[in-house]
């Protein structure tokens, strides 16, 4: 947010005009939207909607509705082609799945599976701020996983969201088999005195180590960012597959990171 903005506009008629006039507003309800490759761990955590069910509008089903919409959309493989072949052979059967969401927050009375609009009225409520973000008090040495894991961590806390962190019981990823798996930790060294420490990789059998062996200095009150990579066999496999990495420090266990690799024999977007 800036000032110019929120400041009244001098001529809302102009190119020139360089104030908005925006008023600060804060949304009743929070939900999200999830893209994962298997569904199992959104029962529950938010509304359902039936694409089965006919629009009243447009007196179709709402999974044509969507088949016609994504079939515009051809700048990226198996998105709009995918749409354009099931229109043209009848086969929708893809675009029956349910549309599943998450609930994050709401400022008004509201059930976790409810629609959307449950407690929703045109009265306006009173602003409710947030936790907002408090650095994590920490001690001596310890191992993360980095990365958008690492940031989304504080942003949940941060904005009072901190129950999605629980609708995985551990991080996930997919990977395509014979691809290069990127896992991102961070060192931590909350201590006073200055650490080395060692990384090591448990992989499932076929995964190769890319990281290698090394001893990783961490000035006192510091961190240190490791990109730890592997790469996944070239034959699918197991569907689901975990992989830790562990550290030490003088002998003894400062923590580990585990990410369970979903590895696919198809096409995907990168990591």
């Amino acid at each position: 947010m800036f000032p110019e903005q929120v400041s009244a506009p001098r001529n809302r008629t102009s190119i020139s005009n360089l104030t908005e006039g925006l008023r600060p507003w804060q949304p009743k309800k929070i939900y999200y939207f999830s893209d994962a490759s298997h569904t199992d761990f959104l029962e529950g955590k938010g509304p359902e909607y039936r694409t089965t069910d006919v629009s009243a509008s447009r007196h179709v089903p709402y999974y044509r509705l969507a088949a016609e919409e994504m079939s515009f959309h051809l700048t990226q493989g198996d998105t709009g082609q995918l749409a354009k072949q099931a229109l043209a052979t009848g086969n929708l059967e893809f675009f029956k799945q349910p549309v599943r969401l998450v609930f994050g927050k709401s400022l008004v009375k509201s059930t976790t599976t409810g629609d959307v609009f449950e407690g929703i009225d045109p009265t306006a409520v009173p602003y409710s701020p947030v936790r907002g973000y408090q650095p994590e008090r920490r001690d001596g040495l310890s191992l993360e996983l980095g990365g958008p894991w690492a940031f989304y961590r504080e942003f949940w806390k941060a904005h009072n969201l901190e129950h999605l962190a629980r609708l995985l019981p551990a991080p996930e990823v997919s990977l395509q088999a014979g691809e290069t798996l990127h896992v991102p930790l961070v060192i931590h060294n909350d201590s006073s005195e200055p650490a080395k420490v060692t990384l090591t990789a448990a992989l499932p059998q076929g995964w190769t180590d890319r990281t290698g062996a090394a001893r990783y200095p961490v000035a006192a009150r510091d961190v240190y960012p490791v990109d730890a990579t592997a790469v996944a066999p070239p034959s699918k496999g197991p569907e689901w597959q975990e992989v830790t990495y562990r550290a030490e420090a003088n002998g003894k266990a400062i923590g580990s990171v585990t990410l369970r690799v979903n590895v696919t024999s198809g096409g995907g977007l990168p990591q």
